[in-house]
């Protein structure tokens, strides 16, 4: 039986060593035939030579502002597989037929839209770090969240006759994937969490990082859910209790902690509050 074809879009800057790892593990997938489009967004620490080096097909980024929808949308339009998947140049598959594990819900199940794998945080990553991930990747079902479902474009597998339909956000600078997701499944679409595909990916950001990241995603849950103002309880005190009550279970306590969970809140909140006004 010949293997199915699934296109690869890989996104990539400066992600050294790790797109080494990920395009050599891509390479390697058992199951499905992997043909890979890299989309190098200026890339200066030797990823592009990398993908070169492994014969990938390779493309710089279009000029002007990085708008994820519109990378991730010109990734679809250029590949023509009918499940396109999606792998950040960061994000390496765990097993040789992870891959073949994304995308294999997707065979009759016609009402299926999306598909992403589970991210296990990288072996020396912050203990903080390896928490969240272990949270928000459960080894049978992903986080609950407070609005939308939880979904990740880092390892996921889009059909594409519903992306057809419904093509990404390319005005939002956050969150197209949860804006995405919701509305395909408002349509009657079926998003699945498939946890037996298992990628390594995790970023250790720094407390300005945390802020700006949080800040962008709670601007962009105020206008993909239409939320109101938020509420200093409710969006900020309550979700930073529940945080460093996690951390405390499991021993996680100390200025490190309070400092990361209060840059989480506060920038989430400082979104919600401006809707990304400065």
């Amino acid at each position: 039986m010949e293997a199915q074809i699934v296109d690869v879009v890989v996104r990539c800057k400066n992600e050294m060593p790790h797109v080494e790892h990920a395009l050599e593990s891509l390479l390697k997938q058992r199951g499905v035939l992997a043909r890979l489009l890299f989309l190098d967004d200026g890339s200066t620490d030797g990823s592009l030579e990398v993908a070169q080096r492994f014969g990938v097909r390779t493309l710089p980024r279009e000029p002007g502002p990085y708008v994820p929808g519109a990378v991730l949308n010109r990734g679809m339009r250029l590949t023509s597989s009918p499940v396109v998947a999606f792998v950040n140049a960061d994000a390496i598959p765990q097993s040789d037929d992870a891959l073949a594990r994304l995308v294999a819900p997707f065979e009759g199940a016609a009402s299926l839209g999306a598909t992403f794998g589970r991210q296990l945080a990288r072996p020396g990553a912050d203990p903080l770090v390896r928490a969240e991930y272990a949270r928000a990747f459960g080894p049978t079902q992903p986080v609950d969240v407070r609005h939308g479902r939880f979904f990740s474009m880092v390892a996921s597998a889009v059909r594409r006759s519903v992306w057809a339909r419904w093509p990404f956000d390319e005005t939002l600078p956050y969150s197209e994937d949860v804006a995405w997701t919701r509305q395909i499944l408002g349509e009657g679409h079926e998003v699945r969490y498939v946890p037996e595909a298992e990628f390594e990916h995790s970023h250790d950001y720094d407390l300005k990082g945390l802020i700006r990241r949080r800040r962008g995603e709670g601007a962009a849950d105020r206008r993909i859910h239409e939320l109101g103002p938020p509420s200093l309880v409710d969006d900020f005190a309550r979700p930073l209790v529940g945080a460093l009550v996690r951390d405390a279970r499991q021993g996680l306590i100390g200025g490190q902690a309070l400092a990361v969970r209060l840059a989480q809140a506060g920038g989430y909140y400082a979104g919600r509050r401006t809707g990304g006004r400065s």
